[in-house]
């Protein structure tokens, strides 16, 4: 009895990957191909679908972390995002616009 309880805890160990692996839906391809022109003090962007987070050196005084009001995400047809900064803050993120997610030039700045 033991030993048929042991042979299908193992099948179902061994069938459940590969069921889950046919079932999974297929990760298609999210990324959009552009030029992103940077400018300012950041370090990296990411943008997933339409969320973006850019990352921020940090400020070296005062009067730079004072300076650094917003990040502006914009395309060349006038489509603009403007994330608000809190005072030293290292990163910002936001909903891009069906316009700017997948439009094929980006410019992100930092004022």
């Amino acid at each position: 009895m033991s030993t048929k309880i042991a042979i299908a805890g193992a099948l179902f160990l061994t069938a459940t990957p590969a069921g889950l692996t046919a079932l999974w839906p297929a990760a298609g391809d999210a990324s959009v191909q552009r030029h992103v022109a940077i400018s300012g003090p950041i370090e990296a962007f990411t943008q997933t679908q339409d969320r973006i987070q850019v990352r921020l050196h940090p400020a070296t005084n005062a009067a730079e972390r004072a300076a650094r009001r917003s990040v502006i995400v914009s395309d060349p047809n006038g489509g603009t995002l403007s994330i608000p900064l809190k005072p030293g803050q290292t990163w910002a993120s936001g909903v891009l616009p069906p316009d700017l997610a997948g439009a094929g030039k980006l410019e992100i700045r930092v004022e």
